[in-house]
């Protein structure tokens, strides 16, 4: 397995490509020539897709263990994949148990009787030597039944991390003052825990000295005299505790600990640090700061696939290629003097994680470097393993104190822990090899390579690779959170950026000006990047000065506790061969330039707003107060009041996907109507005493304290109404049979009609159509596809914003024959979907995730109808995208108007009745009824 990891690094390439790892994998575990009797390499199976038949190849097959493998493409993202593969997965006869998803680079282990989300392994390939034995039905020796033996890496370091940091926390607590003394005793104690699993102390000693310390009562001198050892180079022979030193122990620092701190480190310390990923550090690191202060400074743990995102692109490819394309040992043996003195930065390292990352990697690459040498016979016999990527040649920029010296740490673990791989890669490639001393000792003093400073007022060294995650931080919020003084700093040092523009994008353009000809760097960013001013002043600033963007994600939700959601760019200053990766919704495609906006369809930025679209939509009611609503601590109780005609049923976003609407809605008190408080009153008795209660309460208070005064003083005036209930555009339809609505926040569209007994609340758009054509509209694939380029991003899903609706250009020229076989397409689509509800006993948002995991539906040919009457009616050409189009279309309007021409704004052609029957149907979400 060492050796098939070491081969599989550089990818196996050509058309039987996953037939080839397949085999050599399945060599590893004893079978002859990689092919068991009863495994199927590769199966094709046929499967249903889209309504169609298909044919789908995977890369093994073994029915009498319920295994399935697939090899994916080389940059295909696993998570993504996976989504794709499940569903062929649930339509086999037998279902497989075990799911092997790898793209020669990562691997994922799924249990499908255990759980269809989530993997129960998911490795770097190089891992795969530490987990043979999560794969027993691969083995020879296999019995049915048999359970794959895992640990839970990421669930060891959640917990041991959550002790250290309790750890720090409590001490930080008892010895206010001393945070640098406090900081270093825990670096030395986190240090020598990971020295005692990993080779650099002898086992447990660590663990022992914190034994027989707790029962003498003497452990702060028993740690005084081992840090001291650790940084004495000159002890005596024989010598048990080795050198470290490294900067870390220069200053010994010991602290008295009381009871539950001891017990905290000894609980810290007995955990198998062997099994601890090094990312730990990161979120030791974010454990360690309060919530204030990750918040400020947008600081957030990044995970090691999306350190892969930038890594790979920018340093491991670029690297990889050129040692696999080298054709003499000549050539080979100047790539790896390049390849020793090649540096990279990280402006924003946090805990080091980015740095640890590139470290590893670049080590992996050299030793891909040797395994290539010993392909020249002249190197017989002289090929030395000894050396290896420095860590002088990596550098760090953080103004977080205990960051810093984290990072400088984690860097100096990844030098042992890629000594160690090195060492049982050499072994399985030329048996015993002579290598020199260890060189992880002593560590490497980093105190000039990682620094405790601000990177955007600082002068950055010399690299050859940028990389990093800089801080996450709207610019709406820059001044709030870092204060009057730093913006205007930061405005004078960047003085082409201008407006309201993300911290991300600061960083952005300091390392492309940092970068030399043909540097190259790779930087994960909030997704403002792709947009406006923030977009201006990063990636079309870094395009403009000659940049070219090799590589990309357009968005992915972030993984960790920020909500937000994430774009990553790889750049080269300078030109770059295409094609060129871009990762849009999962997706990998090859692109001959990647736009600044990150996506394939056209650029919607530069849109305009249609003046006949000015009207037509609103959010719904913006309550203001829980008062307002039945249930919960602050709710009104419903039962004394239910069947009033101040008491309505309320519609939410969430509760239309859910299926509430139609049997348990929540309901509201609406006053609304009433123009005096003595109306009210009269109208709402109890229920006006409520709202009196709580909701006058609150707002006089508000409007007498001096903040937010005229807001509140303002709504003094109407307390009992909601503070924003879109009066005047409910008052605009009042005359309509339905409304139109549709969750503000979704990841697919769902339109719906409900009656005007609900009121909306502002987790809905509203609009001022009650005919089917206009449904037709809304609901279709031009529509999403318009509203996924001018919406912005909530995590996963798309928000529905006042952009969307104002550029749209509706259908200017459709026939009455048009418009009928758009509504009438819309009516079945809803009739389809009540139906199918029903019989199945889904909400709305069932219905839509049954469509998409499962083949043919009736729902996705219902759709299909739709779209293609849509089509029809907006005349757009068949091999024309919807963005690109409705951009055109946008273009054209909004041009006709300017020069006072007439357009078909939304809604039904005019000189079609609304009252009609043949374009209005009467169809709804009803509440339930209520008894008086």
């Amino acid at each position: 397995l060492q050796q098939f990891a070491l081969g599989a690094a550089g990818g196996y390439t050509g058309r039987d490509a996953h037939l080839a790892f397949t085999t050599h994998l399945l060599e590893c575990f004893g079978w002859k020539d990689g092919r068991p009797e009863g495994a199927e390499i590769p199966r094709l199976l046929a499967i249903a897709d889209g309504g169609k038949h298909v044919e789908r190849e995977v890369a093994l097959w073994w029915a009498e263990r319920r295994t399935l493998m697939e090899v994916a493409a080389h940059d295909a993202v696993l998570d993504f994949a996976w989504k794709d593969l499940v569903r062929v997965c649930l339509q086999l006869d037998p279902i497989p148990q075990y799911v092997v998803l790898t793209n020669q680079r990562d691997l994922q282990l799924y249990d499908l009787a255990r759980d269809r989300e989530a993997p129960r392994l998911a490795i770097r390939i190089d891992d795969l030597p530490r987990y043979s034995e999560a794969f027993p039905f691969f083995t020879k020796e296999w019995t049915p039944g048999a359970v794959p033996k895992i640990v839970n890496v990421e669930k060891v370091s959640e917990e041991v991390a959550d002790l250290v940091a309790r750890l720090y926390r409590s001490v930080h607590a008892e010895h206010t003052g001393r945070e640098k003394d406090v900081i270093r005793f825990t670096l030395q104690c986190i240090t020598a825990m990971f020295a005692e699993d990993i080779g650099l102390l002898p086992k447990n000693y660590f663990t022992s000295l914190l034994y027989n310390g707790a029962k003498s009562g003497d452990i702060e001198r028993r740690l005084g005299e081992l840090f001291t050892q650790m940084n004495t180079a000159d002890l005596p022979a024989p010598r048990v505790v080795p050198y470290f030193n490294g900067g870390l122990f220069t200053d010994v620092v010991t602290l008295r600990l009381g009871d539950t701190q001891v017990r905290a480190l000894t609980k810290a310390a007995e955990a198998n640090w062997t099994y601890v990923d090094p990312h730990i550090f990161g979120s030791v690191f974010q454990g360690i700061m309060n919530d204030a202060e990750r918040h400020a400074s947008g600081a957030h743990y990044t995970a090691h696939d999306d350190i892969m995102r930038v890594v790979g692109p920018t340093i491991v490819e670029p690297w990889r290629k050129r040692i696999q394309v080298a054709a003499s040992l000549k050539e080979l043996t100047e790539l790896r003097k390049q390849l020793f003195a090649f540096r990279v930065l990280d402006p924003a390292c946090g805990s080091g994680n980015f740095l640890y990352v590139a470290f590893r990697e670049l080590y992996r690459l050299d030793t891909e470097l040797l395994s290539r040498m010993r392909e020249f016979p002249s190197t017989a016999g002289k090929l030395s393993w000894n050396g290896g990527i420095s860590t002088v040649n990596f550098y760090g920029i953080d103004i977080n104190p205990f960051a810093v010296e984290l990072a400088k740490v984690t860097l100096n673990i990844a030098k042992k822990i890629a000594f160690e791989e090195r060492k049982a890669q050499a072994f399985a490639l030329a048996g015993q090899v002579e290598m020199d001393i260890d060189p992880s000792l002593p560590l490497d003093n980093l105190d000039k390579n990682i620094v405790c400073a601000d990177a955007l007022f600082m002068d950055w060294p010399e690299v050859d690779a940028i990389v990093g995650n800089p801080p996450f931080l709207s610019g709406t919020k820059i001044r709030g959170e870092l204060g009057d003084e730093y913006l205007q700093r930061m405005l004078e040092g960047f003085p082409s950026i201008e407006g309201r523009t993300d911290l991300c994008a600061y960083w952005f353009q300091r390392a492309h000006d940092r970068l030399s000809d043909s540097g190259k760097a790779g930087l994960v960013g909030t997704s403002g990047i792709r947009v406006g001013k923030t977009r201006e002043a990063s990636l079309d600033y870094i395009v403009e000065h000659g940049g070219t963007i090799t590589n990309a994600v357009s968005s992915r939700v972030w993984p960790g506790e920020s909500s937000v959601d994430v774009s990553m760019v790889n750049w080269v200053r300078g030109p770059a061969d295409g094609p060129h990766p871009l990762i849009v919704d999962g997706e990998t495609f090859l692109v001959d330039r990647i736009p600044t906006h990150l996506q394939l369809h056209a650029d919607a930025s530069e849109t305009k707003d249609i003046v006949a679209n000015a009207a037509g939509m609103a959010e719904g009611v913006s309550f203001g107060h829980a008062a307002f609503r039945s249930g919960g601590p602050k709710g009104f109780s419903l039962a004394p009041v239910r069947g009033k005609p101040f008491i309505r049923p309320v519609a939410t976003g969430d509760d239309l996907l859910r299926g509430r609407l139609g049997t348990e809605p929540d309901y509201c008190i609406d006053l609304s109507s009433c123009l005096t408080e003595g109306e009210a009153k009269a109208a709402g008795g109890e229920a006006f005493d409520h709202l009196r209660e709580h909701v006058y309460a609150t707002v006089k208070g508000r409007a007498d304290s001096g903040k937010e005064t005229d807001h509140y003083k303002s709504w003094l005036r109407y307390w009992w109404k909601p503070h924003w209930g879109r009066e005047e555009f409910f008052a605009s339809v009042k005359d309509r049979s339905r409304l139109l609505v549709c969750p503000k926040v979704s990841s697919r569209s769902a339109f719906a009609f409900v009656s005007k007994l609900f009121v909306p609340t502002d987790t809905m758009k509203v609009f001022a159509f009650d005919d089917d054509y206009s449904f037709g509209v809304m609901q279709s694939r031009l529509h999403w596809e318009w509203t996924k380029a001018k919406g912005s991003r909530v995590r996963a899903d798309i928000q529905y914003t006042v952009a969307v609706w104002r550029t749209l250009p509706w259908p200017q020229d459709p026939t009455d024959e048009q418009v009928g076989a758009v509504g009438g397409a819309s009516q079945k689509l809803r009739q389809v979907r009540a139906d199918l509800m029903e019989q199945n006993g889904w909400s709305l948002r069932a219905l839509y995730q049954a469509a998409e995991v499962e083949g043919p539906h009736p729902l996705k040919d219902a759709q299909t109808e739709l779209d293609e009457a849509v089509t029809a009616a907006y005349g757009m050409p068949p091999n024309q995208s919807p963005t690109t189009f409705l951009l055109e279309l946008n273009q054209l309007v909004a041009e006709d108007e300017e020069q006072a021409r007439k357009v078909r704004g939304p809604g039904l052609p005019e000189h079609l009745d609304p009252n009609d029957p043949r374009w209005t149907s009467a169809d709804c979400i009803e509440p339930p009824k209520v008894e008086n």
